[in-house]
């Protein structure tokens, strides 16, 4: 077995040196305010050691082990009073997730502050705690939103607010407002657009011309080179997207290029 912590951008510790994490939100007056908790903070808040089947089916591994505290105890620490609904989920290479405060409470949510992994699983650069974990017999949908990790940043926001520049984008077409939930629950992490979202991958609506047919075959190849399970980074996308939301996202990537 092998024992990993989280990692800092600016502060290059080694493995078993305590970490630090910001979480911003607002004071009374709604001005933004950071905070910085520790690892030992965190874990204060009561620490579990779990398995996870739902890591471990999206990873295709086994018996992997976690050290985590339960997200609504850290929620409760905060008052929020300007309609904060959602957690910001900035990652330290760039990719960001979202969760809303009521999918944290309905699926019980926890975070990783430590991983052990079975000597066979070859740990991919990106993992690293803080991590999202369903805990088991929850049951939510599979979906890559879940699965956020390298966690630096945890920040209260209001979700109309964070989807406002991209949310009447997909216009009346019902395939690509299929094609926006897709999107916004599995690629906004590392694809931004229009100003939301992540930046670790490359911009799709400028990186390829969804208006002509051969780009977007090029998309659906492209996709499947990448994000199969045993690409480099062994992130499995996918996993999650099925042929028919795959072409949904299509659908919705040409409005976007058609606008």
């Amino acid at each position: 077995m092998f024992y990993l912590t989280a990692c800092s951008a600016n502060d290059k510790l080694r493995m078993g040196k305590q970490r630090t994490f910001i979480i911003t939100h607002s004071d009374s007056a709604g001005k933004m305010i950071s905070e910085t908790w520790t690892k030992e903070k965190l874990e204060g808040l009561g620490m579990q050691v779990i398995s996870n089947e739902y890591f471990d089916r999206a990873m295709h591994w086994n018996e992997s082990r976690f050290s985590v505290i339960n997200f609504s105890h850290l929620l409760k620490r905060f008052i929020l009073k300007h309609g904060e609904d959602a957690v910001l989920l900035n990652c330290f290479d760039d990719y960001q997730g979202i969760l809303s405060l009521a999918d944290i409470y309905r699926y019980d949510l926890r975070l990783a502050t430590n991983i052990t992994l079975t000597l066979e699983n070859s740990k991919p650069s990106w993992l690293n705690p803080l991590l999202i974990l369903v805990p088991d017999g929850k049951r939510p949908p599979f979906q890559e939103r879940f699965m956020t990790a390298n966690i630096r940043e945890l920040k209260f926001v209001r979700l109309n607010k964070y989807y406002a520049p991209i949310e009447k984008t997909a216009g009346s077409s019902p395939e690509a407002q299929e094609g926006i939930e897709a999107f916004k629950n599995n690629c906004l992490f590392c694809h931004s657009l229009k100003g939301v979202g992540g930046n670790k991958g490359k911009r799709l609506a400028e990186a390829y011309g969804f208006l002509a047919e051969r780009d977007r075959k090029k998309f659906m190849i492209d996709f499947k080179k990448f994000h199969h399970k045993n690409n480099e980074d062994k992130q499995d996308i996918e996993q999650f997207i099925t042929q028919e939301k795959l072409e949904r996202i299509v659908d919705y990537l040409v409005v976007i290029a058609k606008s």
